[in-house]
Formats: structure tokens, sequence, C-alpha cells
């Protein structure tokens, strides 16, 4: 026996006992505003938030902050006939490049993390939301979630690609120092829908 198999073999002797899993795997949700939870995480992350009451008031942000030369994609409807956005469907993500703002819309939203579950439907272009300098997702205020795990109950798997997001991209992998958009968006901007 070579000392592999020996080491292997005393492991094996020594191996603890296995534990059955709990039938409860719930977890309990907070009890606090969802709401202001979700807001206080997402600025933590380095987001943005702004209210809005409807997608008149993201175009208004966009007339007022962005350049009306930069490239802009959403795929929603009522923004891009306000937008002129008429482009052609793009088939390589390279094309996607020069991007200022992509718009894309938010399934669910997370508090504890702040997290917006995206489908590929809703990006439009997968590489959309990693590639563009700045990413506006608009979330209903009533598709808030405590934890994770309500997330992860409600989220329908939809063929394709889909992803959290949670906040634009950091890093402190360079002598220790958090840099904000670092690598995917620069910044993340979350437009919240109050629609009641």
């Amino acid at each position: 026996m070579g000392s592999r198999e020996e080491i292997l073999s005393r492991i094996a002797k020594v191996k603890p006992a296995g534990n059955e899993l709990s039938e409860d795997l719930s977890f309990i949700s907070g009890t606090g505003n969802l709401l202001e939870s979700f807001v206080q995480t997402a600025r933590n992350n380095g987001s943005q938030v702004t209210f809005v009451e409807n997608t008149d008031g993201v175009l208004a942000y966009l007339r007022e902050n962005i350049a009306s030369d930069k490239r802009i994609i959403s795929n929603i409807t009522t923004l891009n006939n306000e937008l002129k956005n008429n482009e052609e469907e793009i088939n390589d993500p390279h094309e996607l490049e020069n991007v200022e703002v992509a718009i894309v819309e938010g399934s669910l939203g997370v508090a504890e993390n702040a997290a917006i579950w995206i489908t590929e439907k809703q990006m439009k272009y997968r590489a959309l939301p990693f590639i563009t300098q700045h990413l506006f997702v608009i979330l209903a205020a009533d598709k808030i979630v405590a934890l994770m795990h309500d997330a992860y109950k409600i989220i329908e798997i939809e063929g394709g690609f889909s992803s959290f997001i949670s906040g634009p991209s950091k890093t402190a992998d360079i002598e220790q120092s958090l840099v904000i958009g670092a690598h995917g968006a620069r910044s993340h901007h979350i437009f919240i829908m109050n629609n009641q």
C-alpha cells in the first residue's frame, strides 16, 4: 500500500458521523420596512437610488445628466419611444463597447443585500449590464423581499441567462484600496417606481 492509500484509509476510519439535514430550511424574514432596508443597503453598496412615479422620471434624469450624443440602450418600450432608440439587432457583444447607459427592468429586489434579479430577456443582451458604463435598473417598490431565501422561492428560472446584480463592481485587490467600477459598470443607479 502506497502512502496515498494509507493516508486515505486512515481518514476513512476517523470520518465523523453524518448529520441529518433539517427538513425545515426556512429563515425568519425581517420584520422591518423592506423598502427602507433595501435603499440603505443599496446606498452602502455604492448604488444611487432615486424614487420615481413612472418612466418619465427616468427620462427626466437622463436628459439632465447624460449628454444627448451618448449611446443609450434600453429594453423598455416606453423609454425607447421617447429616446428614439431604434438600433438594429446586435449579434456581436463587441458592438456594445461604447454603450454609455443601459436601462433594464429588474424582476425582484432583495433587502438584505440590495441584489436585483434580472433575466436575459430584461437585459436584452447578456453582456449589456456588464459592459455598459452606467447601469440603470428600474424596480417596482412592491417587488422587494427580505432575504435571498425568499427570492429563490419566487424567482422563475427561464431558459437562458439570469443574474442577481447588487451595486457597481468593486475591488480592493490593488494595494488594498477600494476601487468602484473597476470592472463592469462604473455606476449603478436604481430607480424605484412607486406603483401605488
